[in-house]
């Protein structure tokens, strides 16, 4: 249905539908860490302290996080439970939002789409915590590309939003999109 009617609306308008979405219970936003160019290598048994050793945001990446906590109090979406990943372009980007504090869950660290066992375990952790967040909690679970598609089955840009929800079977709905602001 929404991507029905997203055909016939403006993207800012479909965006809006998807926004609005939040203000609902039991949908919880997938967001990828926003820009952070690199091909560094990194792995989960590194020190997450050390944000030299990463990949970090960029100043465009800085951006993004700002505009995407803009959006959320622009929308009266104020009390959002923050959950990162623990790789400092995850955190950086929840903290950049201004929101609320932020929890780190070493369930959403990087995952590769090769690694599919760890694909696995990370969407399995992953939708077993997400179905602890109260219907009425906007949860705002900040994490890597793969983690969202092993979550979701979704590949998302740097900033983008996957909103998802629950069904009665217990499997992910994918209820929209939300590009970088």
């Amino acid at each position: 249905m929404l991507l029905v009617c997203a055909a016939f609306t403006s993207p800012a308008a479909a965006a809006d539908d998807v926004w609005a979405l939040l203000k609902k219970p039991g949908h919880i936003v997938l967001l990828r860490h926003s820009n952070a160019p690199g091909s560094q290598a990194e792995s989960n048994d590194m020190d997450f302290k050390d944000c030299s050793i990463q990949r970090n945001l960029d100043a465009e990446g800085r951006a993004q996080a700002g505009r995407i906590g803009d959006e959320f109090r622009k929308r009266k979406l104020l009390n959002v439970r923050l959950v990162s990943s623990q790789y400092c372009r995850a955190i950086d980007t929840a903290a950049l939002m201004k929101l609320e504090p932020v929890a780190q869950q070493p369930f959403l660290n990087l995952v590769y789409l090769t690694d599919f066992l760890a694909m696995r375990e990370a969407g399995n952790k992953s939708r077993a915590f997400m179905k602890t967040i109260p219907a009425n909690q906007i949860a705002v679970l900040v994490t890597h590309v793969a983690n969202i598609k092993a979550i979701a089955g979704v590949m998302v840009d740097s900033g983008e939003m996957a909103v998802v929800h629950f069904d009665p079977a217990g499997e992910v709905v994918v209820d929209g999109r939300i590009a970088v602001p």
